[in-house]
C-alpha cells in the first residue's frame, strides 16, 4: 500500500505543523495589534474613488483635513482595494477614522502582499539554484524573520509595497531579464526612494556599458517622474510630499568638514555602488554571491549609519535571509536575528512610548476594552529595563553589521542546495522567541491594564506646556463613570529645577459647587515632565454628573513655580474640557482618572 502524501507543498524539515503554527500566530497577531497610520493612509485614498485624480492632494486636504506625504502610488494601491468598500457603501468618502474591521481590511492588503512576497523569494531562492526543498525553506525563514513579522502583523505598515516590486525585480534579475528587472524596480521606487539605492549597485554589478547604465538609470526614474510632473501643481504635494522630513534625517549623519557635511550614507553608498562597477562575477553563481553581498551593505549603509524607524526594517529581511541561505553556517544567523529583534524591540519601545509598543492593543480586537488606558499604569519599557539607548542602538547596529559584513562571497558555498536541515530548530526558535520578545511584555502590560483600578478618563497626549502656575487656578471637568474615584494623575514640567511650593487639589462637585476632596501637595518631589499622583481614597460620587479638579498654587514666583501640560486644541466634547481663569478652552488638561469599577 502506498503511504499518504498529502500537502505536496511540505518537504521536510518543514511539516504542516509549522505552517498551522505562522497561522495561528499570524491571525492572532494580526487580529490584536496595530498602529493608526494605516487608517490615514488607506482612509485618504478614497479620494481617488470619488473622481479626484490630478487634485487628490489637495481636495484631500482642504475637503477632509488628509495631509497626505506618500507619493500616490501607495494611494492608488489602497485605492484599487478599497472598491469594494465603497461599492458597498461602507465607506464612501475619506475618512481619518475607522471601525475595527475596516482597519482590518485596510491591514489585508500589505499582510497579503507580504505573504506574496514570501512566494517571490520562494521562486528567487529557485532560480538561484536552491532546489525545491530547500526554497521554501528560504521563503518560510522570511516569512517568519521576527522584524518582518512584527512590521507587518503587528505593526501593520505597508513598506512591503515597495519590497514586493524590488523582489520581482530581483527576480527578473537572476532570470537574466533586464527590461522586467528595470520595470519593477521603475514601479517600486515612487513608493520609497530608497529602492533606487539597491537598483543601481545591481545595475552596475552586472553592466559595465556607460550608455546602457546610463539609460536603464534613466528609464527606471521614469515613473517617479510622470509623477511629480502631474502632482507638482497640487501646493500639498509640494510642501508635504516633496518636503516630508520623516526620512531627510537618514542622511544627516556625518563628517564636519568645515566647507559642509560629508554623509556617511552617501559615501559609503557610493563606495559600493564603485565596488559593484569595477567587480566582475566570474559566472552567475558568483553574481548571485556579490549581489546580495552588496545589497546587505546599502542596509549598513542605510540603517546602520543613521536613525530609523521601526518599519523600515522591513527592508533588510529578504537580503538577509537570502544571503543567509548560501552561507556556510547559515545557523549563527538565525541566532542573530533573535538577538537583533531582542534590541530591535527595546529601542523601539523607548524611542516611540505609547505609540510602538502595548499602544499596538489599541486598534486590534481588543482596543474598545483598553483605548487610551493602556501604558498608563505599565509600559513595555518598563519591562525591558535597559534604559541606556545609545548602548542598545550600538548593540542593534553591531549586529547589523555583523549580519552583513560577513556575507562576504568568501563565506559562502558553491552549491546553493546544500543541505540546511539540521537548522530547522533554531529556524523555529528564532520565530517564536523572536516574536515573543514583543509579544509578553505587550500581554502583560495588557493584563495590568485590564484590571482594577481602571483608567476611565485619559485625555490624550500632552500637545504644549500652560503657563506657569503662579497666583492662579487651572481645572478640568470630567464626569466619572462609577460611584468611586480611586486615583488621580496630572502631568507636570517643573522646569528643571527642584521647586518647594505647594499645590492645592480640590475635586468640586459642579452643579453643587461644593468641594468633596482637597489636599495639598509640595512640588519638591514632582518630576519633570512626570505625572503626579493624588491617591483620592474611593471618595463617593454620582456617575453622569460633571465634576471638577481645580488645581490652584497662590504661592509661586517666576523661580519657584511649576506648569500643568495641555493636549491640542480639540471640537467640543461631552466628557470635559479645562477651564483656565475662569473660562471654558476647547482642550484638556492632562489628567489621568482611575475607579474600582467603569462602565
Amino acid at each position: 500500500m502506498k503511504k499518504f502524501k498529502g500537502f505536496a507543498a511540505v518537504e521536510k524539515p518543514l511539516t504542516i505543523f509549522d505552517y498551522v503554527v505562522f497561522a495561528i500566530i499570524g491571525i492572532m497577531c494580526f487580529l490584536t495589534f496595530q498602529q493608526g497610520d494605516i487608517m490615514h493612509t488607506a482612509g485618504s485614498s478614497y479620494a481617488y474613488l470619488q473622481g479626484h485624480i490630478l487634485d487628490y492632494y489637495d481636495w484631500a486636504a482642504y475637503e477632509y483635513n488628509m495631509w497626505d506625504s506618500y507619493m500616490p502610488n501607495a494611494y492608488i494601491m489602497f485605492a484599487i482595494w478599497n472598491i469594494p468598500m465603497k461599492l458597498l457603501g461602507i465607506v464612501t468618502h475619506p475618512e481619518r477614522y475607522a471601525t475595527f474591521w475596516v482597519i482590518m481590511w485596510y491591514k489585508l492588503l500589505p499582510v497579503s502582499l507580504y505573504i506574496a512576497s514570501g512566494i517571490v523569494i520562494y521562486k528567487i531562492a529557485s532560480v538561484m539554484g536552491m532546489g525545491s526543498k530547500k526554497s521554501k525553506l528560504c521563503a518560510y525563514a522570511f516569512l517568519t524573520a521576527p522584524i518582518g513579522f512584527f512590521s507587518q502583523f503587528m505593526f501593520g505598515q505597508y513598506d512591503i509595497f515597495t519590497i514586493f516590486f524590488m523582489l520581482l525585480g530581483l527576480y527578473h534579475y537572476y532570470k537574466k531579464n533586464n527590461k522586467l528587472f528595470v520595470l519593477f524596480f521603475a514601479i517600486s521606487i515612487p513608493f520609497k526612494l530608497w529602492s533606487i539605492l539597491f537598483f543601481i549597485p545591481l545595475l552596475l554589478l552586472r553592466e559595465k556599458n556607460i550608455w546602457k547604465i546610463i539609460r536603464d538609470i534613466v528609464l527606471v526614474a521614469i515613473p517617479y517622474a510622470i509623477e511629480f510632473v502631474l502632482y507638482y501643481g497640487n501646493e500639498v504635494f509640494r510642501e508635504y510630499v516633496l518636503g516630508f522630513g520623516a526620512t531627510s534625517y537618514v542622511y544627516t549623519a556625518g563628517l564636519d568638514v568645515g566647507m559642509g557635511t560629508v554623509s556617511y550614507v552617501v559615501l559609503l553608498w557610493g563606495f559600493i555602488c564603485a565596488y559593484a562597477y569595477f567587480k566582475k562575477p566570474e559566472d552567475d553563481v558568483d553574481t548571485v554571491k556579490w549581489s546580495l553581498y552588496l545589497s546587505c551593505l546599502v542596509i549598513v549603509a542605510l540603517f546602520g549609519l543613521s536613525q530609523w524607524h521601526p518599519q523600515w526594517l522591513l527592508l533588510a529581511m529578504p537580503f538577509f535571509v537570502l544571503s543567509a541561505f548560501i552561507h556556510r553556517d547559515m545557523k549563527i544567523f538565525m541566532v542573530l536575528d533573535i538577538l537583533m529583534m531582542l534590541f530591535f524591540s527595546i529601542y523601539t519601545v523607548n524611542m516611540w512610548p505609547n505609540h510602538v509598543d502595548q499602544e499596538l492593543f489599541s486598534w486590534g480586537i481588543f482596543g474598545d476594552y483598553i483605548y487610551k488606558y493602556i501604558g498608563t499604569k505599565l509600559m513595555m519599557k518598563d519591562l525591558y529595563v535597559i534604559s541606556d539607548m545609545g548602548l542598545v542602538y550600538t548593540l542593534f547596529t553591531a549586529l547589523l553589521v555583523v549580519s552583513a559584513l560577513f556575507k562576504h562571497p568568501k563565506y559562502c558555498v558553491s552549491d546553493f542546495k546544500n543541505n540546511v536541515d539540521n537548522c530547522m530548530g533554531w529556524i523555529r526558535t528564532r520565530f517564536l522567541a523572536g516574536v515573543g520578545i514583543f509579544i509578553i511584555p505587550a500581554v502583560i502590560c495588557f493584563i495590568v491594564a485590564a484590571f482594577p483600578p481602571y483608567v476611565t478618563y485619559n485625555t490624550d497626549d500632552a500637545y504644549g506646556v500652560m503657563p506657569p502656575l503662579i497666583n492662579t487656578q487651572m481645572a478640568q471637568v470630567f464626569v466619572p463613570q462609577s460611584g468611586e474615584l480611586d486615583k488621580l494623575e496630572f502631568k507636570v514640567a517643573t522646569y528643571m529645577r527642584e521647586n518647594d511650593v505647594d499645590i492645592e487639589v480640590n475635586i468640586v462637585n459642579v452643579a453643587g459647587n461644593n468641594i468633596i476632596c482637597s489636599q495639598r501637595l509640595n512640588a519638591v518631589d514632582f518630576e519633570d515632565n512626570g505625572w503626579v499622583a493624588l491617591s483620592l481614597e474611593g471618595i463617593k460620587v454620582n456617575p453622569d454628573e460633571e465634576y471638577r479638579i481645580d488645581i490652584t498654587c497662590y504661592e509661586g514666583t517666576p523661580d519657584n513655580c511649576i506648569s500643568l501640560y495641555r493636549t491640542e486644541d480639540l471640537e467640543d466634547e461631552d466628557n470635559g474640557y479645562a477651564i483656565i481663569n475662569g473660562n471654558k478652552e476647547d482642550y484638556h488638561l492632562c489628567v489621568r482618572i482611575y475607579e474600582a469599577e467603569r462602565d
